[in-house]
């Protein structure tokens, strides 16, 4: 099977008929494809894939003027490419497997010999939705049969997501010249690590998707950088990385981590698009070897986030930290919008890279894609379309405000803090023995928290998820006279969103839930100058007493 030419990429078509296409097709009709059908981390894995060629293919764009001649110039550029390079995606090619080590096999040492003989793999294990190991998948019970068969469409996909989301933790062992893998200990694919957020726009077709997503390399160059923690005079330290090339034009001939291949495959932009974290090799016989593979730095390591991943600042007891934005099953992606949203700095900060190619004055579809991680396992897979106006992007830091909170805002977020503390008052006072539950858990007590108050927040999200279009009210009232009447608005929906919340989980049918539950409201309530006045605090409190 040749991966460029032959049919294996799930898609719909204009009209929402599914079919699978080549990548050539894809590049060259793709204006007749509506977008991709598959999942997540899959959608995530593919666009690399995509930007990875389309790069390679035109030697840029280098700057804004060649990436506006994008669509007129890639379809023809593309094929040519391709064609020239057909030989490195054929997945089983005798010398050069597409994003396998040929001369991967069974680790000769001495002390393995007393194992069982087989040191393969079925591989239907690269597949992240069959039931196998800790992943269970409901009326799923086959993964691990030697005698399942994968299509061979969908074991390039499998291998091709797998080498970008494949979690850490134990592995089988392989052997690649005279290096024996580890079986544990292994890290994390560079696209999964730290349950990072992936953003990508979504255009009218999969030819506007592409070229919406792809950057200039000007832009590359000015914003993804590394950050060392190494610091000279309290300054951080930041190196620029270069731009190298696709994995398949430069495969690693060795397994030296120092070798110029592997660096360029870890260490440079276009060589991490299609990483090769696993060494795999695919065997006739739906068996394979399969192992750790190169290292890939994180940007907890020092090195720039991901392309598609985003950065922001946050504040832990008076310390300014940055972190990549992370998906929770407990928090829904568009409570990061905001953070999602900027372009990137100099330092690193902000949104994808492929944020300055977002219109500016027209409406755009802004997928957001994760999966979680969990004990080195995947955990949830996340996806969310987001319909962006202009409005919001002109005056995001507002909406941040709204939701994050601000110095003199409490927003949505403060909200649930208020909401949570306000829970916890209430339990101490009913419950004499809740402080010593809180302090044996130790550094568990947060989880503990967050359980009590659990039923309250899923109501209160829930609620100000179903407000939001309050909020967008008000953000397109901006400038007008209208701003500040539909800002109390929303501000005054999600506080009393917040006190419904916190009635729907706190009783008073005794005398003493009545006492607890007056000395929550006033911790819920009281010192809030953004939504209500104090004659409305009173009234409520009135309201409760009674």
């Amino acid at each position: 099977m040749n991966v460029a030419f032959d049919p294996w990429i799930p898609v719909v078509d204009l009209q929402g008929k599914p079919e699978r296409i080549s990548i050539v097709s894809l590049f060259t009709k793709g204006e007749k494809f509506a977008d991709l059908a598959v999942r997540p981390h899959e959608r995530v894995s593919l666009m690399r894939l995509f930007l990875c060629i389309a790069h390679a293919a035109l030697d840029g764009p280098k700057d804004y003027e060649e990436w506006l001649q994008v669509p007129t110039k890639l379809p023809n550029a593309a094929e040519r490419y391709l064609t020239q390079w057909k030989d490195s995606f054929e997945l089983f090619h005798k010398t050069k497997p597409w994003l396998q080590v040929a001369d991967l096999q069974e680790t000769t040492k001495k002390e393995d010999k007393a194992s069982p003989k087989d040191k393969t793999s079925p591989v239907v294990l690269l597949d992240f939705e069959i039931a196998s190991g800790k992943n269970s998948t409901l009326f799923e019970h086959l993964a691990e049969s030697e005698s399942r068969e994968v299509k061979l469409e969908r074991l390039a996909l499998n291998l091709l997501t797998y080498q970008n989301f494949s979690s850490g933790g134990g592995l089988p062992i392989a052997q690649w010249d005279s290096v024996v893998t580890k079986q544990v200990g292994n890290l994390d694919a560079p696209c999964l690590s730290q349950s990072m957020t992936h953003s990508l726009f979504r255009g009218n077709d999969l030819l506007c998707t592409i070229y919406l997503n792809l950057p200039s390399y000007e832009s590359i160059q000015e914003t993804y950088i590394s950050f060392n923690k190494a610091k000279k005079k309290d300054q951080n330290v930041y190196n620029s990385i270069s731009l190298g090339k696709p994995i398949w034009e430069n495969f690693p001939t060795s397994p030296k981590p120092d070798s110029e291949e592997a660096v360029n495959a870890t260490k440079t932009y276009l060589g991490r698009l299609v990483p090769i974290s696993r060494w795999v090799k695919l065997l006739p016989n739906f068996r394979m070897y399969c192992c750790a593979g190169f290292k890939y730095d994180k940007y907890e390591d020092g090195f720039p986030a991901e392309p598609t991943a985003s950065v922001k600042i946050i504040t832990r007891q008076e310390e300014q930290k940055r972190e990549v934005v992370k998906a929770a099953p407990s928090k829904a992606l568009w409570r990061e919008l905001s953070s999602l949203l900027v372009h990137r700095t100099s330092e690193g900060i902000g949104g994808p890279i492929a944020m300055s190619n977002a219109p500016r004055d027209e409406a755009f579809d802004f997928m957001v894609c994760a999966i979680t991680r969990d004990q080195a396992s995947m955990d949830i897979a996340m996806e969310s379309v987001f319909h962006i106006k202009p409005a919001l992007v002109s005056h995001n830091s507002i909406h941040k405000t709204e939701i994050g909170g601000g110095k003199n805002t409490i927003g949505a977020e403060g909200y649930a803090i208020k909401l949570r503390t306000a829970i916890e008052v209430y339990r101490k006072e009913v419950d004499w023995d809740w402080e010593r539950r809180v302090e044996k858990a130790g550094k568990e007590k947060n989880v503990l928290k967050d359980k009590l108050a659990e039923k309250a927040l899923l109501y209160y999200w829930t609620n100000v998820e179903k407000s939001l279009s309050l909020l967008m009210m008000h953000i397109e009232a901006i400038g007008t006279d209208q701003a500040e009447p539909t800002r109390n608005v929303w501000r005054k929906a999600i506080f009393q969103i917040a006190c419904d919340a916190y009635r729907s989980a706190c009783a008073k049918e005794t005398p003493r839930q009545v006492k607890a539950f007056v000395k929550g409201w006033r911790k819920l309530v009281t010192n809030d100058q953004q939504a209500v006045s104090r004659d409305d605090e009173l009234s409520y409190e009135e309201e409760v007493i009674a």
